[in-house]
């Protein structure tokens, strides 16, 4: 198995009115995306960071193997999720291991 973790800090220059319904869309986007693609058994995006927290989302993923986290990056769905997070973000930090 793969778990995927990826950690975002978002950028202040957005009205935090769209930025939390756009963050929102994608905690509830991710949560689907499990049911329609292969070889991804888990994901969750966490919204809510203690504060002793140094970013503002965690995304933590979990695939049966390696393959199917090499598939899941150029997948369709994914991609759609992905490019409504992406502009909200100004740094990512990511790391991906075997458990």
């Amino acid at each position: 198995m793969v778990k995927h973790v990826i950690c975002w800090k978002l950028r202040t220059d957005h009205d935090e009115a769209e930025v939390r319904a756009k963050v929102e869309f994608c905690k509830t986007a991710f949560s689907r995306l499990p049911s329609v693609i292969p070889g991804l058994v888990s994901m969750k995006l966490y919204t809510e960071p203690m504060t002793s927290s140094t970013c503002d989302l965690m995304l933590d993923a979990i695939f049966e193997d390696e393959a199917s986290y090499i598939a899941y990056k150029t997948n369709p769905d994914h991609l759609a999720v992905a490019s409504v997070i992406r502009p909200l973000v100004s740094d990512r930090v990511c790391m991906d291991c075997e458990v």
